[in-house]
């Protein structure tokens, strides 16, 4: 414990316990902060790697960040924004910049649930924040590779000690007070004045609290490597596909990256599934192939929480924890707001305003 005052205990090192250490130092850059992983990595389900198949750095899954996320925009570079979205309907072969008509198709990605179920006060939050869409608030960023020397190593910058491979088993309280955090690999005991702070996915917090995990929903992302840099149709960066196997095709130099949304009842064959996508991209670009590229496809089986009337209503509606020194965050816990990297950084702006809410009355 640091003996010049309170520490911060941060448990999850993704974008949202990122973003709390970012936050509180923010507000004081002499607290401490320590950050706790059950991985061997940061940045929880938005980071990069090595992949050694393909010898290149990926991304995990293509993220993308609209102008109206002005948490997260705030750090891209204005010449990393796209101005333009296409929407392929692959039934009537016909593209489409016109927005509007293909909401639908905004949303289930935005959520990643099917639109019909989306939780009403979900849809009225997407529509305030992004609405009316101005250029600006509509331009987009998608990760190139980049996520993890973008984000998660920014914020890493904010934090005083980093602890990986530390598994969250149990938190023991005394007098009504979170008192000791029980790791895997060790013990540690929670100050008088120490804050904690739990930036756990559902599922983890579900086990821990041994509650009902709320519903999920899977994505599909497929990486192809080119030989040479894939042109699409009006010299667009990234389509949506409306009436085919894919969501959302991204280009990236020699790499091409398709995502799918709520691949609950995807087929058992991922690799005959990430074969047929490339035909689907040969239509679009108006060639026949004679092979398919180097690729690798991989299915998140709880990639979110279902984003439905159920579970938001099940979803935190406060950052406060079961105990007065105990806080959550996590996009999940942000009722009312569609799961992404902006409901990450908003729940850690949340907390860390909640935080010192309570501080200041003490």
């Amino acid at each position: 414990m640091n003996s010049m005052g309170p520490t911060y205990h941060i448990i999850g090192a993704g974008i949202a316990g990122l973003a709390c250490a970012y936050e509180l130092k923010q507000k004081d850059k002499n607290i401490h902060t320590v950050l706790y992983e059950a991985g061997e990595r940061i940045g929880g389900r938005a980071y990069s790697y090595e992949d050694k198949d393909l010898n290149r750095r990926l991304d995990n899954a293509t993220h993308v960040i609209i102008g109206a996320n002005k948490n997260m925009a705030r750090f891209i570079n204005h010449n990393e924004w796209e101005n333009l979205t296409y929407f392929w309907d692959v039934e009537q072969d016909a593209l489409s910049s016109q927005h509007q008509r293909f909401l639908a198709h905004i949303f289930k990605s935005m959520c990643n649930t099917p639109p019909s179920q989306i939780a009403r006060d979900i849809i009225r939050k997407i529509l305030w924040l992004t609405f009316p869409w101005t250029r600006k608030k509509r331009q987009i960023y998608y990760s190139k590779q980049d996520l993890s020397q973008k984000f998660a190593n920014f914020f890493l910058g904010s934090v005083d000690e980093l602890k990986l491979s530390h598994k969250l088993l149990k938190i023991d309280s005394l007098f009504g007070r979170a008192a000791q955090l029980n790791f895997n690999s060790e013990v540690v005991e929670i100050g008088p004045d120490d804050v904690v702070i739990l930036a756990l996915d559902n599922r983890n917090y579900a086990k821990l609290f041994n509650e009902q995990e709320l519903a999920h929903h899977s994505i599909i992302n497929i990486v192809y490597q080119t030989s040479q840099k894939i042109n699409l149709p009006k010299a667009a960066s990234f389509v949506g596909v409306i009436n085919g196997l894919s969501d959302w095709i991204f280009i990236n130099d020699d790499i091409l990256t398709v995502t799918i949304s709520v691949a609950d009842d995807a087929p058992a064959d991922l690799q005959e599934l990430a074969r047929l996508v490339w035909k689907e991209i040969d239509k679009l670009r108006g060639v026949n192939s004679a092979f398919v590229p180097a690729f690798k496809v991989s299915c998140h089986k709880h990639a979110t929480i279902s984003q439905d009337e159920s579970s938001n209503a099940h979803r935190p509606i406060s950052a406060q924890g079961r105990f007065p020194n105990l806080f959550v965050a996590g996009d999940w816990t942000m009722q009312n707001y569609p799961c992404c990297m902006e409901s990450a950084y908003l729940s850690a702006k949340r907390a860390v305003k909640t935080i010192f809410k309570i501080k200041n009355k003490i």
